[in-house]
């Protein structure tokens, strides 16, 4: 009798992730990725911003999601970029991705071209096109109604584009990066062919640069994400870097989280940060979330059409 009680108690709970999984799904289906330290890893976003920091900048990040919920989304991703004499920025991202039951590799290539506007600013444009291959092992799952589904695998195409116009101490981007709708989350009695997705996501990015004293540089920022159908989420950063060494920051995404992240950069060069998310939620329990990003941007003093700058300011 307590065996059978305690296996019903154990098939609740298993329920219950599923649940909150499948209810997150419905939203991050048509959602990029989430980042923390997106500042440092915006190729992701917008590929206009490939080539933007440095001829050769590469990062590594990592982040583990809501601590504590089994099947939680888990992010791995690498992106490389450079650019060229002539204004021709290129790059690649290599994105992987489980959620649940579900796993994605995305492989993307960006490209970027600058044009000249004024001596101290620029303007780029750029595109992003490549393939999402996604597993899900769905006959593994159990859902509230005691469903079962066949476990899917496919790929679709992935084409976005961006804009960006930055001066050394101010951007503002804009960018939709996906813009077919993806049959990861179909059942395979309903998936479709490739389409226009119908809630696309629309970035809108800024970022401006004061210096309050000798040592002490400050870098408010904001993105605003919208989404037809879904709520509007708006992004306020506020970061101090001091003596180009140690940055420290605060981030507040509207009615969603809190976040704080510590970064060390060594050489101007060298960039390793930890940002830990506390995720507001009424399901109650541990939702926070750890990320940490290795980042290293080379410069070689070409001269090129670029802004030249051996800063890690955006």
């Amino acid at each position: 009798m307590v065996k059978e009680i305690g296996y019903k108690m154990k098939k609740k709970i298993r329920l219950l992730h599923l649940s909150v999984l499948f209810i997150s799904l419905q939203s991050y289906t048509q959602q990029a990725p989430h980042y923390t330290q997106y500042l440092y890893n915006m190729q992701i976003i917008n590929p206009a911003f490939v080539g933007y920091r440095a001829e050769l900048s590469m990062s590594v990040l990592s982040r583990q999601q809501w601590i504590g919920v089994k099947g939680a989304p888990i992010t791995r991703t690498f992106s490389i970029n450079g650019r060229t004499r002539r204004g021709l920025g290129i790059g690649a991202t290599i994105i992987h991705d489980k959620i649940g039951l579900s796993e994605t590799t995305n492989i993307n290539l960006d490209a970027s071209y600058t044009v000249i506007t004024s001596r101290y600013s620029r303007l780029s444009f750029g595109l992003k096109g490549g393939l999402n291959f996604f597993n899900n092992n769905l006959f593994s799952g159990i859902t509230p109604d005691n469903d079962s589904y066949a476990s899917t695998t496919g790929r679709f195409v992935n084409v976005g584009f961006g804009g960006l116009f930055y001066t050394p101490k101010f951007y503002v981007g804009l960018s939709v990066p996906q813009l077919f709708e993806s049959p990861q989350f179909y059942i395979e009695d309903n998936l479709k062919p490739v389409s226009f997705a119908k809630n696309t996501n629309v970035f809108i990015s800024s970022g401006v640069l004061f210096k309050l004293t000798e040592d002490v540089l400050f870098r408010p920022s904001t993105m605003v994400r919208y989404t037809a159908n879904l709520p509007l989420s708006i992004d306020v950063n506020t970061n101090f870097l001091y003596k180009d060494i140690i940055e420290t920051g605060i981030s507040y995404r509207y009615k969603n989280s809190v976040s704080g992240l510590f970064t060390l950069i060594l050489n101007k060069k060298y960039r390793i940060g930890y940002a830990y998310d506390h995720r507001f939620s009424i399901l109650g329990g541990n939702l926070s979330s750890h990320e940490i990003i290795f980042q290293m941007d080379l410069n070689f003093k070409q001269n090129t059409r670029w802004l030249l700058s051996n800063h890690c300011y955006f």
